[in-house]
């Protein structure tokens, strides 16, 4: 694989445009993974090209895209329900390199941290020649895009609950859900990221090592009467 090295965003950019094989890579623990579904002839890193930063902007909270998962779960500042969805990810290794970012680039059909994200109202800061904001559930019903995810604001003001449902905390989510006033959003392995519990419901999934197929659907209409009571409590 190769390493294509840049000292600008724009020069990201630009690689990018001359190399359609090549992704964009930021903390590396889903493209670099040996069973990982991106596919890729070269890497592009933008990690050192962002600023690291948490800060309130507002009536939002701005994460930059190359913070980890570690770094979310020690501020001061990050909701307590997104620092919760951080820790789903078992391995403490992992966590102290998985980005928000690279989480949400990855458009994992069992993302960590989408639901909870989708639950908050959130929206990229995401750059492609020049800065723009694109709302993050746009960005998940178009399937992702090109550009590079600069950073991510959330309403923090949101309440939010969220669950996560697995054999183990260590093997992969078969359905991780999340709750607030803007909806129920739930990622499913083996079907899709939706943002309702019809569309979960009706979706088409299949079934993998994480249970079958009645079996996630069971655990998106549980997860949805289990959050729903968490809100109202």
């Amino acid at each position: 694989m190769e390493l294509i090295k840049s000292s600008s965003l724009c020069e990201c950019v630009k690689a990018k445009k001359e190399s359609s094989q090549a992704v964009y890579l930021s903390g590396g623990t889903e493209v670099l993974r040996l069973s990982s579904s991106v596919k890729a002839d070269a890497v592009i890193p933008v990690s050192s090209l962002i600023e690291k930063k948490i800060e309130v902007r507002g009536d939002e909270i701005f994460i930059s895209s190359n913070m980890t998962f570690s770094e979310l779960i020690d501020s001061e500042i990050v909701p307590s329900a997104l620092k919760d969805a951080c820790k789903y990810l078992a391995s403490r290794a992992l966590k102290n390199a998985a980005t928000i970012g690279g989480n949400i680039a990855a458009k994992r059909c069992d993302s960590f941290l989408i639901p909870t994200l989708l639950a908050y109202d959130a929206k990229l800061v995401v750059f492609s020649g020049e800065e723009k904001i694109c709302p993050l559930k746009k960005y998940v019903a178009k399937g992702g895009c090109n550009c590079i995810i600069v950073g991510i604001l959330i309403n923090p003001l949101i309440k939010v609950a969220n669950k996560r449902e697995s054999l183990t905390s260590s093997t992969h989510a078969a359905v991780t859900s999340a709750m607030s006033e803007k909806g129920y959003f739930a990622a499913v392995s083996g079907g899709a990221i939706y943002s309702s519990l019809e569309d979960a419901l009706a979706g088409e999934i299949k079934a993998d090592i994480t249970g079958s197929v009645e079996y996630k659907k069971y655990l998106i209409k549980e997860n949805y009467n289990i959050l729903k009571e968490a809100l109202n409590g």
